[in-house]
């Protein structure tokens, strides 16, 4: 039963959406005439926290799970359509990074960076890699232009293989804030004056209410800000976004941090700058947290050779006047998980991509466990919590009848160390098979 967000209508119908988080009406699919495509024989890890089942079996229908438990139980007649033995492997729930940027610098590959068409390129090459990591589901968090809504319309057409996409549109950033400055993070190399086609500039409540306009207007899935602002402009924003059923992410540090929880902004990326203080703020709020926690351990110890960036912290940037500190990070981290604050993984590698993805995915989650998760916290993370901060937990992120058919199957039992996770034997994206490394 939907009804439609943010109208506060009184009557309540069932009808078909996008699988998206705007929940866009759609005509209702038949899925009795799609093919069915059958995994038998492996342990079962659904995600929702129940004991793994031995000897199962899970049927899929076009995108949707049909049946997942006991193969004795099932039902399910493996004469027609596909069935892909996996006995002695593990059947898990397809993984989520919350925080990609398609059009991220690569490294040396600098030359066409501000051309659309080569970030539409480095943006494909992206989405193969995070497949190839077992990753089903991404959200990206800052484009230019509309080139990750392209690259989630042509996963969706099946022009090409890779997780499913959702997209926050341009960053909403005040005049030379974090995402307008002209000098370059850790280079110092000056940047040209004009505006970026990654950046909404806005200055104003009424101003960031009209950024958010534009990008809903623009079909996006969330609304992405930055920090600094104003308590007025970032309240504002996430009013309007809140007002359409959008949910809203902040890149953001100290009392900023503070006042979008206040606000009511729905995650925080980044463990920037924060103490109790900002913990106890998100907690009583319920905001939700993805710390990115690669990204900045890259940056403090090995900085980022091929494109320049020396290691040790922050250098020349207005935004981030303060350092880079890891240990600090998993501190922060580990005081959020102990204050029930839900954790999700999101890589945000910013420059090399094309040499750390799909490996530093994995190096996240064994920071997770460094701040003090768990493997069965960190599997979580990465699966059903993940779905939850997406706003997204009735189609993703368990493998359960009627959710989105996103499988992983892995050669090696997550819960007992999560960097099993790296043994990936087949990627099931929206239905489909498109990794198989079992032959």
């Amino acid at each position: 039963m939907l009804s439609a967000p943010g109208i506060g209508a009184a009557e309540t119908t069932t009808f078909t959406t996008t699988d998206d988080t705007r929940r866009v009406p759609v005509p209702p699919h038949d899925y009795s005439a799609d093919p069915l495509l059958v995994l038998q024989g492996g342990t079962l890890i659904d995600g929702t926290g129940a004991a793994p089942i031995t000897d199962a079996l899970v049927a899929l229908r076009g995108d949707r799970i049909m049946y997942a438990g006991t193969a004795a139980g099932a039902g399910v007649s493996t004469e027609e359509g596909q069935v892909i033995d996996t006995s002695g492997l593990y059947i898990v729930p397809g993984l989520i990074d919350l925080h990609v940027h398609f059009t991220q610098q690569r490294g040396n590959f600098t030359r066409y960076r501000d051309s659309d068409a080569a970030s539409a390129i480095r943006g494909v090459l992206l989405l193969g890699q995070l497949a190839d990591a077992g990753v089903t589901t991404v959200r990206d968090v800052g484009t230019s232009n509309d080139v990750a809504l392209r690259i989630k319309e042509a996963v969706e057409r099946r022009m090409v293989d890779g997780p499913r996409v959702l997209w926050s549109g341009n960053m909403i950033s005040a005049k030379g804030g974090h995402a307008d400055e002209i000098t370059s993070t850790a280079t110092g190399k000056p940047k040209s004056l004009a505006g970026s086609s990654r950046v909404r500039v806005a200055n104003g409540p009424w101003d960031w209410r009209l950024a958010v306009r534009e990008q809903l207007r623009k079909q996006a899935d969330w609304i992405k800000l930055t920090s600094p602002y104003t308590r007025e402009e970032v309240t504002a924003a996430v009013d309007e976004a809140h007002m359409q059923g959008i949910p809203v992410t902040v890149d953001s540090f100290g009392k900023y941090t503070e006042w979008a929880s206040e606000a009511g902004v729905d995650s925080i990326e980044h463990p920037l700058n924060m103490d109790e203080h900002i913990i106890a703020v998100m907690a009583r709020n319920k905001t939700d947290f993805v710390p990115t926690l690669t990204a900045f351990y890259n940056v403090e110890k090995t900085g980022y050779p091929s494109a320049g960036i020396p290691s040790g912290g922050f250098f020349f940037t207005f935004a981030r006047r303060y350092p880079v500190v890891h240990a600090q990070h998993l501190e922060m981290v580990g005081l959020a998980h102990k204050s029930g604050i839900r954790i999700g993984v999101g890589s945000d590698i910013p420059f090399e991509n094309d040499v750390r993805y799909p490996q530093d995915y994995y190096v996240d989650l064994g920071l997770l466990k460094d701040a003090g998760l768990s493997d069965e916290d960190v599997f979580a993370s990465a699966t059903r919590v993940g779905a939850e901060i997406l706003r997204m937990e009735d189609k993703l992120g368990t493998l359960e009848a009627g959710k989105l058919a996103d499988i992983l199957v892995v050669g090696s039992n997550p819960l007992e160390d999560i960097q099993n996770l790296q043994d990936v034997k087949l990627v099931v994206a929206d239905g489909r098979v498109i990794r198989d490394f079992t032959e």
